[in-house]
């Protein structure tokens, strides 16, 4: 049915109309003062400090909320070598929250003349300091590195950093070394210089187990050890200092 001269001016301005009520909301949110971003919030954060963060995202407090982008802001704090996954939300009228997860360092390498720290994939996250709790220094074998936010390879580190991931915390927390031979033995150093003889990597966690229960027990016996071995699980052996 052919339209008539009249319906079609009318379809016309009515088509006009919706558009121009579409550019005036756009505007309207756009410049109004009620989607200017006031609060910008981080949660996750343990290490990292908010504003950091903040400042990193390239969001800041007058912008409004619509012109804010969120995607950008997103892979720029991917990048910051402590953060593993991020998200970002719009949360009308004026607020912006970036929810974070940091990594979680759990050991040292010595690279290229200095400490690094690195968490249980591997990635370089930042320059450490020997002697750091809880971070045993990783060493054996060759290493390579290709800076902060990257993982650091190596067969023998990347068997050592599995050892570490499966001790149980507190046996962590007192150990100096990790280090693995060429034949793929792994050795533990505590802060206090007891060696621990792990064998080879298999049922690390429960031999960490084993480990510090004996060393625990032995410490309130008042004995000083020289080193421990559990390269079978089952039947340690125990050297005394004379």
């Amino acid at each position: 049915m052919p339209y008539t001269k009249n319906t079609k001016k009318f379809i016309f301005w009515q088509s006009f109309f919706f558009i121009f009520i579409v550019l005036l909301a756009a505007y309207v949110l756009l410049q109004s003062p009620i989607f200017t971003i006031s609060n910008i919030y981080v949660t996750g954060n343990n290490s990292l400090p908010a504003g950091d963060v903040i400042k990193v995202s390239g969001i800041v407090t007058g912008m409004n909320i619509f012109k804010a982008d969120i995607n950008t802001a997103v892979s720029k704090i991917k990048a910051i070598p402590m953060v593993k996954d991020v998200k970002a939300t719009r949360k009308f009228p004026h607020t912006v929250v970036i929810e974070i997860s940091e990594r979680a360092p759990i050991a040292l390498v010595l690279w290229d003349g200095r400490f690094v720290e690195v968490d249980a994939e591997g990635v370089y996250l930042r320059r450490g300091k020997a002697g750091t709790t809880g971070l045993p220094v990783i060493t054996g074998g060759r290493l390579q590195a290709f800076g902060p936010g990257k993982p650091v390879k190596g067969t023998e580190f990347e068997k050592a950093l599995k050892v570490v991931g499966q001790l149980p915390v507190e046996l962590r927390q007192n150990l100096s070394e990790v280090n693995v031979s060429g034949d793929e033995r792994v050795t533990l150093y505590t802060i206090e210089g007891t060696e621990c003889r792990l064998g080879f990597a298999e049922d690390a966690g429960k031999k960490g187990n084993y480990i510090w229960q004996v060393l625990q027990e032995l410490k309130e016996k008042g004995k000083k050890i020289e080193y421990v071995d559990f390269s079978i699980a089952n039947s340690p052996v125990v050297k005394y200092r004379n």
